[in-house]
């Protein structure tokens, strides 16, 4: 395996930077002396939303979303002499490449490890969201409740970011599987921190096993593509281009390729949360802590969704069939779209019933992966391998960032809440909006948004997924999916009654701390702005776009 060590260390910087942070948490937490807890926990809190800055800062660079716009990389000479030359090589080995042309270790230049890990647009864009939803946590958590070891859970969240990174580039099995396990051991942890609380340490242990059967799922169903691409003696049987070549070798006629997609798919299932994998996430989502909750609900779920892309478009995309009732009906965009049709309808219906906050949002949050399959589904249009719908990869994309800021912003909202009134029930929401006015608007703007209500950014992203569904051909699904949309209005109205329609139990205002209320307004800024100006981001993801119809 060859690794030539400036240009792919430079490609792989963001991950070795969240690394040496989580390592300086660590260091620095061991030198806070007698520090108490709560000072311990804002410094760790500190010292890592500012390292995620930079790291940001950083992934912004590579994917030239500004740079490239002021300076042209192909203009930069790295032959040249000096200090120029010695900057224009650092500033070209930064940049994504997309170009297919070899590089120095025989493979394309984005490829790394001979296939092990992708540097793309599509990388660029998950860590992009990853590392803004991991400094949004961190400052949901700087203020919500100290608890011992801080250095620790700030360590775990960063790890978590890595492995979800490592996720989104993965391109072969053994990567995915083990960036997977990265990022959900850790969660795990997270999920079940705050040991005085019982009902944190009961959602760590059941996400534990929950995940540890989805693991193992999973893992036979990679072990099931393993065997069908050794068996039809593909070289490197462990990439997901091996499962391309091997049915064009062997073709599709064949029960272990299908019964590998199916444990592939419920493996992964599992991880976004949707029916029939789906019991673990209300439970677990109520339980634990409220910032965890918004950083498991939102990136592990992208994290999950963008794996499930990788593997079914770029490993089985030969058996994508069609969502479609009209024609033939088969292949995983059949199976996906009944998945789709029973997680929204689940989950909306579910939602209805609530009389908690948090059980209401996760319930809601599995309804929304049943849209965001719509726009996986749509990818290839029609069932016709190698044809790309004109919304299906920008609507799922752009859905994902817009439901990330959205349900951080809702769930970071309730821990601002339930921190002073010491509940997440809808009745701890009565009147707020006389306990704290911004709060409660606040708050309003992400429940419209989940709701789909224009202009805000939940409306144009159910808009693109719906008419990448209907140019899919699944119509059928479309007309469910208006239909689900209409039924979430009920549980979305209630919480907005309970907010601004009902007298308070308590007088006393509700107080937001500054980390928390940065990250809340910060988080409604991106909705909105998502929502009245897409164009200004939808050129980032159309480069996502155009390297997925490579």
């Amino acid at each position: 395996m060859q690794f030539s060590f400036f240009p792919d260390v430079l490609k792989i910087l963001p991950e070795l930077m969240l690394a040496l942070l989580a390592l300086m948490v660590v260091i620095f937490d061991l030198f806070s002396g007698d520090a108490s807890d709560e000072q311990r926990f804002a410094d760790a809190a500190s010292t890592t939303a500012l390292g995620l800055v930079l790291v940001f800062g950083l992934v912004v660079l590579q994917g030239g979303y500004i740079v490239n716009r002021f300076i042209d990389p192909t203009t930069l000479d790295p032959t040249a002499g000096g200090a120029g030359g010695f900057f224009a090589n650092i500033f070209r080995n930064l940049q994504v490449v997309t170009d297919p042309t070899p590089g120095p270790t025989g493979q394309p230049g984005n490829v790394l490890l001979n296939g092990a890990f992708i540097v793309d647009n599509l990388t660029m864009l998950a860590r992009l969201l990853f590392i803004a939803a991991a400094f949004v946590t961190a400052l949901l958590t700087r203020d919500y409740g100290a608890t011992a070891n801080p250095a620790e859970f700030y360590g775990l969240l960063l790890f978590s970011t890595i492995g979800m990174n490592l996720m989104a580039g993965a391109g072969e099995m053994i990567t995915a599987y083990l960036s997977l396990e990265l990022a959900s051991v850790a969660l795990y942890i997270m999920a079940g921190y705050f040991k005085g609380d019982l009902r944190s340490s009961e959602a760590g242990i059941k996400y534990y096993i929950f995940g540890a059967l989805s693991s193992g799922v999973l893992l036979y169903g990679l072990s099931l593509w393993y065997g069908y691409a050794a068996y039809n003696q593909i070289p490197n049987p462990t990439t997901f281009s091996a499962i391309v070549q091997a049915v064009a070798t062997g073709g599709t006629n064949s029960s272990l390729l299908y019964l590998a997609l199916i444990f592939i798919i419920a493996g992964l299932g599992y991880k976004i949360a949707v029916v029939p994998f789906h019991s673990w996430s209300p439970d677990v989502y109520q339980g634990a802590p409220t910032p965890v909750t918004a950083f498991l609900s939102t990136a592990s779920k992208s994290a999950g969704f963008f794996l499930l892309y990788r593997v079914l478009v770029d490993g089985f995309g030969p058996l994508a069939g069609s969502a479609a009732f009209a024609g033939e009906f088969g292949g995983w965009a059949s199976i996906l779209a009944l998945i789709a049709f029973l997680t929204m309808t689940f989950g909306n219906l579910a939602a209805i019933t609530q009389t908690n906050a948090k059980r209401l949002l996760a319930y809601s949050s599995i309804a929304h992966a049943g849209f965001l399959l719509m726009g996986l589904i749509a990818v290839f249009g029609s069932g016709q391998a190698g044809r790309f719908t004109q919304f299906g990869v920008p609507s799922l994309f752009y859905y994902l960032v817009t439901y990330t800021f959205t349900n951080l912003g809702a769930f970071g909202a309730l821990a601002a809440i339930s921190r002073v009134v010491g509940g997440d029930d809808l009745s701890d929401l009565n009147g707020l909006y006389r306990r704290n006015l911004g709060l409660a608007v606040l708050m309003a703007v992400f429940v419209l948004s989940l709701a789909g209500i224009p202009p805000l950014s939940g409306f144009f992203a159910k808009f693109l997924v719906f008419q990448a569904g209907w140019e899919s051909g699944a119509i059928w699904l479309v007309v469910a999916a208006v239909l689900n949309t209409i039924i979430s209005l009920y549980y979305y109205l209630r919480l907005l009654r309970h907010m601004f329609m009902s007298d308070p139990q308590a007088e006393t205002r509700i107080g937001v701390p500054g980390g928390m209320n940065f990250s809340l307004i910060l988080s409604a800024v991106l909705v909105l702005v998502l929502g009245l100006a897409p164009s200004f981001f939808l050129p980032a993801i159309s480069v996502v776009t155009q390297a997925a119809g490579r």
